[in-house]
């Protein structure tokens, strides 16, 4: 219409998305909107900090881009003798503009190519800003521009430069004047973590260890707080680890291939349904002189290391969808941003029940569909956030029982008399405990002897003794009164559940007694062995079987009592081992004969 010297040229302003390396190829169109040709001798692309010059030739075009001494402007007069023609008013049916005439601007480009340097920041725009500098008219004389001055461009700072124009909105953002223009590319970091977590043992599973998200200080890094304590299980357990990808990213992206290793206390099993699901394949490594190889091998003992590409691009379908969305910061941290994906993967606990090694097994990211900005795929280094690791540890259940004879009660004509043995649980062999009856009392004397029976959790999973029984020899008998707590159950055996509600942490002991008493004879003399044993208890035993009366395991144990005629003053003496140890032995064999 004539009431403007320029026209509006409508095109985005929001960065391209780049990567360190790209190589970005620009164009300069110059337009001729006045009434008279002219050229445009000379024009100068102003590059930022962090981006190099490659090439004057495109598409095999050789623009003659010449580059400054400190490589930040570079300069053609590729136009120089390309006359653009004068603006011509030209009658034509505009659709949807109401109008039937237009300007036809004759233009013409020059390209050239740059490249975005390794040591650009993340996440900061990229600003190069052109001006055209030499202006010629049609006869190739110097001119003025009737809206612009030449060299016009005041360039900003570097610090300045991302935001340049940034509070322009609008489909069409001018520059300082309409021979210069800008263009702006952006660094989108691609930046995928892995976290790994166990979530089930055997059927059972585990919720307390699963990663919970917030972020640093200074609110620029994600911070995956969850426990690496040991998780405590036994050997035999199927413990199911998770491995969660996140992407915490600006663009998007896929974890190919992921790796787990098979550390030693752990074994593979390729026919488990969680592995079969996630595709796990079994890997042997072997040094090569160019460094490691892995082969694929079908047995689990001779397995190094197993490898999934369950969320690769390749296997991605509708039903899953395996790309990992770029994380939106503004959104914040909810339970879909950043967004993740999870393998699961199984193993079997083999680690001996009585180590104490802690069992660490590791997970990484070996490929991936980008270059990370903080990782290396496939390789270790510590510190990374591509790779994580999970600990756990073998316990065993075991209680173990001491027996021995803490007194000796005599009733004689109707005095009570309480000899205290001074034995304790340690003592192995227990001395044995003698009694020496007057042969004139042997009808009336009552002989008690007091039994303690201590359960010890030797092992390190906390648990119960449900049920004790004691096997009463040959000679001694059960007397209820004396035994409240205990339950008489025939065939001289006797039981007592005093510990079942007594929880026993590793390392703690609980005690009971229980009273037997002498039967009154002339032939009822001898050694007497009381044999005590765990019956019941809360889990599996690492080294014995509950109510199995084998003396070789730890939860059964005995104790030894002596009775003697004497013609003098009664006696009572507790023998060294050695001095008894044949009779301590014959007595032995026919209390596990005739009792057990």
């Amino acid at each position: 219409s004539g009431e403007s010297t320029t026209a509006e040229y409508k095109h985005t302003k929001e960065p391209v998305e780049v990567k360190k390396g790209d190589y970005v190829v620009y164009t300069f169109r110059v337009y001729n909107e006045g009434y008279r040709s002219g050229y445009a001798a000379e024009i100068k692309d102003h590059l930022p900090e962090y981006l190099e010059f490659v090439s004057g030739t495109v598409n095999g075009i050789d623009y003659g881009w010449e580059v400054s001494e400190d490589g930040r402007t570079v300069t053609t007069d590729y136009l120089k003798n390309t006359k653009l023609d004068a603006a011509e008013w030209i009658p034509q049916q505009i659709q949807n503009l109401g109008t039937n005439n237009l300007y036809a601007l004759d233009y013409a480009d020059v390209q050239i190519m740059c490249r975005v340097k390794e040591v650009a920041n993340y996440d900061e725009k990229i600003t190069n800003i052109a001006d055209i500098t030499v202006y010629l008219d049609e006869n190739k004389e110097a001119v003025l521009d009737r809206d612009s001055q030449i060299n016009n461009v005041e360039l900003p700072i570097d610090e300045n430069l991302p935001t340049y124009k940034d509070d322009v909105t609008g489909t069409y953002i001018p520059g300082q004047q309409d021979d210069d223009d800008f263009e702006k590319v952006l660094i989108k970091s691609f930046d995928l973590a892995l976290r790994k977590f166990i979530t089930g043992v055997n059927n059972l599973s585990v919720n307390n260890r699963y990663p919970e998200l917030s972020y640093d200080e200074d609110a620029k890094k994600i911070v995956y707080t969850h426990t690496k304590k040991p998780l405590e299980v036994k050997n035999g357990n199927i413990v199911t680890y998770t491995i969660r990808i996140y992407n915490e990213g600006q663009t998007d992206g896929y974890a190919n291939l992921v790796k787990d290793d098979i550390p030693e206390g752990l074994v593979f099993l390729p026919d488990n349904s969680t592995n079969i699901e996630y595709g796990w394949k079994m890997y042997k490594i072997l040094e090569t002189y160019d460094g490691i190889e892995y082969v694929e091998t079908e047995d689990p003992e001779n397995a190094d290391v197993i490898i999934t590409d369950y969320l690769s691009e390749d296997k991605e379908t509708s039903d899953r969808q395996n790309k990992l969305v770029a994380f939106n910061k503004e959104e914040g941290l909810n339970s879909t941003n950043p967004d993740f994906r999870d393998v699961k993967v199984a193993f079997l606990v083999v680690e001996p029940n009585t180590s104490d090694r802690i069992i660490i097994n590791k997970a990484e990211i070996e490929e991936d569909s980008d270059d990370d900005i903080d990782s290396v795929p496939g390789k270790w280094n510590d510190g990374e956030d591509d790779q994580d690791i999970e600990k756990l540890i073998v316990n065993y259940f075991d209680l173990a029982l001491k027996k021995w004879v803490t007194e000796a009660i005599v009733t004689e004509d109707g005095k009570t008399n309480i000899y205290e043995t001074g034995h304790t649980a340690e003592q192995d062999p227990e001395p044995i405990v003698k009694v020496e009856i007057k042969s004139k009392k042997i009808n009336t004397v009552t002989v008690k002897f007091k039994y303690n029976i201590r359960v010890t959790n030797e092992g390190t999973i906390a648990g119960y003794a449900y049920e004790l029984k004691d096997y009463i020899p040959e000679g001694l008998k059960f007397v209820q009164e004396d035994n409240p707590l205990w339950t008489d159950l025939g065939g001289g055996v006797i039981s007592t559940s005093q510990l079942e509600k007594t929880l026993l942490q590793p390392g703690e002991t609980a005690t009971v007694d229980v009273i037997l008493t002498w039967i009154n004879g002339q032939d009822n003399m001898g050694l007497k062995i009381n044999v005590a044993e765990i019956s019941k208890d809360s889990d599996d035993d690492i080294d014995s079987v509950p109510d199995n009366k084998v003396s070789k395991e730890d939860d059964i144990d005995d104790a030894p009592v002596m009775l003697s005629v004497k013609t003098g003053e009664m006696r009572i003496y507790f023998l060294l081992s050695g001095a008894v140890l044949i009779t301590l032995a014959g007595g032995i064999v026919l209390i596990r004969k005739f009792v057990l």
